[in-house]
């Protein structure tokens, strides 16, 4: 008989930040961040990042689109004003002299094991909990 834990556990994801770009979509929405990025398990795969404001705090911050077809990750992070306004001034600062490490908090589930992607035939999607950075000052 297996015990099943009522309380979710976590794996993390590093992301390795190549390139950084303000967009404003349209002139209805409100403006994006959007972070060129290398996954560290997953070095040949390209990933973007895209970060929008959200008045409302979710109980999922965001979500990775693993693509089986073809080398690419979309990502969504919703961050609360606050959060999107330091991440703006830190992308700002201008290039630090290494580069800015993401570290995304995602539920365990099959598709990764011990912070390593494991990758399938077939598309699926990782729910992100929690957000962490790093940036270089010297």
């Amino acid at each position: 008989m297996a015990v099943l834990s009522l309380v979710p556990s976590y794996d993390e994801l590093r992301l390795t930040v190549l390139g950084a770009e303000m967009v404003l979509p349209s002139l209805t929405e409100d403006e994006q961040i959007i972070l060129s990025c290398e996954i560290s398990s997953l070095p040949t795969y390209n990933c973007n990042v895209v970060f929008q404001r959200l008045e409302v705090k979710n109980e999922v911050a965001g979500q990775m689109c693993f693509q089986s077809s073809r080398p690419l990750v979309n990502t969504e992070i919703s961050l609360d004003f606050a959060a999107f306004e330091k991440l703006k001034s830190m992308c700002f600062y201008g290039e630090p002299v290494r580069p800015i490490t993401l570290y995304l908090k995602i539920a365990k589930g099959r598709e990764i094991k011990n912070g390593e992607i494991i990758m399938q035939d077939n598309d699926f999607v990782l729910n992100i909990f929690d957000l962490s950075w790093r940036h270089p000052l010297f």
